[in-house]
Formats: C-alpha cells, structure tokens, sequence
C-alpha cells in the first residue's frame, strides 16, 4: 500500500526554516524530517515505544554494561558519556517494560492449574483439589473454577468451624448497624476483608504486588542513598541515577529468577553486583561497601515490605 505524501514546500512545515538545495532529509533548524507521509500502524508504534522504551542498537550495548559492569553505566552518566549508552530513565522503563510483559507470560504464584481430561486440578502445597468440568469446558474456564474452588476453601478455613466470625471495633457491631458511625463501620470491614485472607493469601498477594512496590521505591531507594553517603558531596540527583541502574538490574534479575526458579542465588548475585557498582560509583573499600550494603539492603526490604503490604491493604479496602 503507497503512501500519499504531503507536497515538497521550501521550507520547513514544522518551524518555516528555509530548506537547503539539495532538499536535506531532515530541517537544519528543528531537526525534524522533511519527508513527510501518513504514518502506519508499524511507525506509529515504533515512534511510541521509541519514547519511552529504548529497542535500539545501544540498548543491547547497555545491557551488556549494566549486567556485566557495575557502575560502568553510572560513571559513563557522570563523565559526560551520554551518547553511547541508554540514558538512565530510559534504561528503567525499558527493564521495567521487559519485566512485567515476562511476568505476565510466566505462570503466577503457588498455585498450578493441570489440565486432565474433565478435570481441572489446583495443585497446592500438601492439599490438591479436583474439580470435575464439563468436556467443553475451555482451560481457561477450568483455570478459574479451580481458582474460585480453592479461594473459597481458604476463605472457610480462615475461621474455627468454616464459619468467619464478623470483628469488632470498640461497641461496633456490623449485625446491628445503629451501634455503628458511618467511620466505625467503614474500619470494621476493612478488618473484616483483611480477617478473611489467609496467610497464603496474603503471600501470594504480597508476591504479587511486590514488582509494582519496586516501582514505588525506586526514588525511595535514591533518598536512602542520600542519607548513607551524605558526605560524599553527591546531590540527590545522581543517587537517583545510580537508583535508577539499580533497579533496572533487580527487575531483569527478578524476571530471570521467576522463571527460573532460582530466587536464592539470584538475590547473591545481585546483591554482590550491587557492592561492586557502589564500589566503582562511591569510592568504597570492600569493607565500606559491605556494611553500607547491609544497611541498605535491611532498609530497602522493610520499606519495600510495608509498601507491599500497603498497596494489599488499598486494594482489600477498594475490592
């Protein structure tokens, strides 16, 4: 399918900067280029990724630095060396974009579903569950029965008999509604929703909801930077830098443990490649590197441990 090109004008139709003779390929005032058409599905879609994620030449070569250099891509940053690498932000989005569409292609949580016959089984630790589907019945389907099966086996479990026993809040009482504010009963079932998860669900949750509390931390992580090397004369724009490589690395090296299933040797790994990037970035001696590593690592867990649990919570209250 041909293209219907706009008709050649002598000047520019974005700044109305007089072209050069021979016509240049793009403006020599704006940059922008002078051949210009109805763009298709296929361009549009790359000129919106090119935004935002970087799928170039120099992402692989980025790649290469930030997984096998650390700090390589910090100290390019701050010498000036912006051209051959990724810039920083970019390098995020585009680690972060390759992750949660992994992620989203990886099989989820604890839970299993197998597909036999008419039977759609959830595997769960010690106590399978068969439910019996009609042969017509696509996986998908099967999936969520089997889901709803054992969601509802919890919810019955969470309390003594299978039988959930409302909370109470002060004099509140959700069976007598007049005993209860309109404040009283907005808190009484938000304990009610968060009485009836078990732990598992909580886990799974929590596991769940961890990549999106890594998102949120990110600037976090750069102010707990901020604090730890609060006389090395860096501003806080530059431990967002170094904060912005380093998350960009745990999220490959996340989406390489899930699918692998090698969550231990992974968190080694990355948290020796993280010694060795403040090492090159801060100056460090091994020692200063290891304490101030653990001290950082304790931190960043428990943040990102209340984070998670935080954005469970709204998402309880909200459901």
């Amino acid at each position: 399918m041909s293209h219907s090109h706009a008709p050649e004008l002598p000047y520019c139709r974005n700044c109305h900067f007089t072209l050069a003779t021979p016509r240049p390929i793009h403006c020599g005032h704006c940059g922008q280029e002078t051949d210009l058409h109805p763009p298709s599905v296929r361009e549009m879609f790359t000129e919106y990724l090119g935004h935002y994620v970087a799928f170039d030449g120099p992402l692989w070569r980025t790649l290469w630095a930030l997984v096998c250099l650390p700090g390589h891509l910090t100290n390019a940053y701050f010498h000036g060396r912006r051209r051959r690498y990724v810039l920083p932000l970019r390098v995020y989005l585009s680690a972060s974009f390759i992750f949660f569409v992994g992620w989203a292609l990886l099989p989820q949580g604890p839970t299993q579903v197998v597909e036999d016959g008419n039977a759609a089984t959830i595997a769960k630790p010690g106590k399978p569950v068969t439910i019996r589907v009609g042969p017509n019945t696509s996986p998908r389907q099967a999936a969520a029965t089997a889901a709803a099966a054992a969601a509802a086996a919890n919810g019955a479990s969470a309390a003594p008999g299978g039988v959930k026993v409302s909370s109470k809040l002060g004099d509140c009482d959700l069976t007598r509604p007049e005993t209860c504010s309109s404040g009283e009963r907005w808190l009484t079932g938000v304990l009610d929703k968060a009485e009836s998860l078990t732990f598992e669900q909580w886990k799974a949750r929590a596991s769940a909801l961890a990549p999106y509390a890594m998102l949120a931390m990110q600037p976090i992580f750069a102010a707990l930077l901020l604090v730890t090397f609060a006389g090395s004369g860096r501003r806080y724009a530059e431990h967002f830098v170094f904060s912005l490589h380093s998350h960009s690395l745990w999220f490959l090296a996340l989406l390489l443990a899930i699918a692998t299933g090698t969550e231990g040797p992974a968190t080694l790994a990355v948290f020796g490649h993280g010694l060795l990037a403040m090492r090159r970035v801060y100056g460090l001696r091994w020692w200063g590197s290891i304490w101030r590593g653990l001290v950082l690592s304790a931190f960043y867990f428990v943040l990102l441990i209340s984070v998670t649990l935080t954005i469970a919570l709204l998402i309880a209250i909200t459901a």
